[in-house]
């Protein structure tokens, strides 16, 4: 892997309302969008707790809180639970495959959908195919790739896999809402685990955890997950239920 810069100036956004925790504001830290950031680069950015939204690389940097918290799944030691190996079974007769991160119309027509279904006001809900094309078929050095799931012909679910040499990066995942019975957000996450074991990658980065957001403290079910805290990584303790 390429050096990496020893610093690299960050700017920080206009807080906003946070899209995760109600009565919350956001902030984040970003590299300047005009700066040219390598593959190799952005993933050892990846290993520091970054994250992209199409071509902006950015962390959270909210003064009042940490509960965004850098998780990822090594590869290795990954074991599917229970609920997870029926979830398979249960999609047996789903067909998946890697595509190029392009864009596509039925694509486009399926994250309106899962978006006006999923995320009712939400900052994604009103993106046309301008922002779509930006978030969504944006990459770091075309390294993006989508996971397709078809029944039959009926487009099903679209993950979007960025690809490096040491690990995967799950970035974003929608699909058809009518089918939740098939959990198709689980079986997303599982294709690209699958992905990643088959070109033998260390990690899969999952995004940010937080624990009192029900759409993002889900990936506390993929086992072992590690998370990144006071600059180091390390196994996630399990969540007390109470």
């Amino acid at each position: 892997m390429d050096t990496p810069p020893l610093s690299i100036p960050l700017y920080l956004s206009q807080s906003q309302d946070c899209d995760y925790l109600p009565g919350q504001k956001s902030q984040s830290a970003f590299i300047d969008p005009a700066k040219a950031v390598s593959a190799d680069l952005y993933e050892h950015l990846l290993g520091l707790g970054f994250r992209r939204s199409g071509q902006l690389i950015y962390k959270p940097y909210c003064e009042n809180c940490q509960q965004c918290v850098p998780c990822r799944l090594p590869m290795h030691s990954f074991k599917a639970s229970r609920s997870q190996k029926r979830i398979i079974k249960l999609n047996s007769d789903l067909t998946t495959r890697v595509i190029p991160a392009k864009f596509n119309q039925e694509h486009f027509d399926l994250y309106l959908k899962y978006q006006n279904f999923r995320h009712l006001g939400g900052s994604m809900e009103k993106f046309d195919q301008t922002s779509y094309k930006d978030f969504i078929c944006g990459s770091i050095e075309q390294q993006a790739s989508f996971i397709e799931t078809r029944l039959n012909d009926q487009l099903l679910a679209i993950a979007v896999t960025d690809i490096f040499k040491h690990a995967n990066s799950a970035v974003y995942t929608f699909f058809e809402p009518e089918q939740q019975k098939r959990s198709l957000g689980t079986y997303s996450i599982l294709k690209q685990i699958e992905l990643s074991q088959q070109q033998q990658k260390h990690f899969l980065y999952l995004g940010y955890f937080i624990e009192n957001c029900q759409k993002m403290s889900y990936k506390d079910n993929f086992k072992p997950l590690e998370i990144y805290q006071d600059e180091s990584w390390s196994i996630k303790e399990p969540l007390i239920k109470s």
